[in-house]
């Protein structure tokens, strides 16, 4: 997987033009972990099905079926396609690509947005789905002035898109996706080392019974099973792209048990670590 993909504070594109387009093979590391950005999101599945977990709520998606990820929203995704995996294209970008903050279009339409003062439908409408498609081969090709192309559609897509919203709150529970979304940093700082439910209770300052509550309420897991389950995603990055011994990959890893190592590679990728790594090289 492209893991820049996955990064909650990276910087995508360029100053004239934010934007990350990114075609992803989930089947790789078998899903895509809770994660959030401050980014705008266009996804549009393009093999296989998927389940993507949106603060708590599931959506279905098969292939050409496509969601919009509003900023600073919590979501992973997982594959539900029986002996497949799944792939998908997404764009990623920032809201100030639309317009800066004091414009009145960003008062008008971004930051409503943003606050979920819209009711936005969850499934994308083919046209945009078509656009995102289009979009990726664009900057495939990056073409003499292909960055306009791209921001035009991107302003397309999203003028279509909130065409099909309705002007009312979507309810969301702030606080509860503060506390994950603070697990998830603690988790993503410190998996190499020993990390304990206390541990991510404490942080959170709150209970271990109520972060558990809370974890699996928005991510349908519980905040250990994410940990091995980043853990695993994190080997497997490692398994592909390195010479590093399986050993000492555990160990960097936060596995100080291989055994231990082999059954949750085992249970999150279907396979044991060595026959991942012949797999893929």
């Amino acid at each position: 997987m492209e893991r820049k993909f996955l990064e909650e504070h990276l910087i995508r594109g360029t100053a004239d033009l934010p934007v990350g387009i990114y075609s992803v093979d989930a089947a790789k590391e078998g899903h895509i972990p809770l994660h959030y950005h401050r980014e705008f999101e266009f996804l549009v599945v393009t093999h296989g099905k998927a389940k993507i977990q949106l603060e708590g709520n599931a959506v279905y998606l098969n292939s050409s079926e496509g969601i919009f990820i509003n900023s600073q929203t919590l979501h992973s995704s997982v594959n539900i396609t029986e002996n497949d995996g799944f792939s998908f294209i997404a764009i990623v970008f920032s809201p100030e690509l639309i317009a800066p903050e004091y414009d009145n279009l960003y008062k008008r339409f971004i930051r409503p947005i943003i606050k979920n003062k819209f009711a936005l439908p969850v499934v994308l409408p083919d046209e945009i789905v078509n656009i995102i498609m289009k979009t990726k081969k664009i900057s495939d090709r990056a073409d003499f002035g292909y960055e306009l192309a791209i921001k035009g559609n991107i302003l397309q897509m999203l003028s279509i898109y909130i065409a099909n919203a309705e002007k009312h709150p979507y309810t969301k529970n702030t606080i509860q996706s503060e506390i994950v979304k603070k697990t998830l940093d603690y988790i993503h700082m410190n998996y190499p080392n020993a990390i304990t439910l206390r541990d991510l209770a404490s942080h959170a300052h709150i209970s271990k019974e109520h972060l558990c509550r809370i974890f699996r309420d928005i991510s349908d897991t519980s905040p250990i099973v994410y940990l091995n389950r980043y853990r695993t995603t994190q080997s497997a990055y490692m398994l592909r792209n390195t010479n590093k011994s399986i050993s000492e990959i555990s160990f960097l890893c936060g596995f100080n048990n291989g055994s231990y190592f082999d059954k949750m590679f085992m249970r999150f990728m279907k396979c044991t670590p060595s026959e991942y790594r012949r797999k893929v090289q």
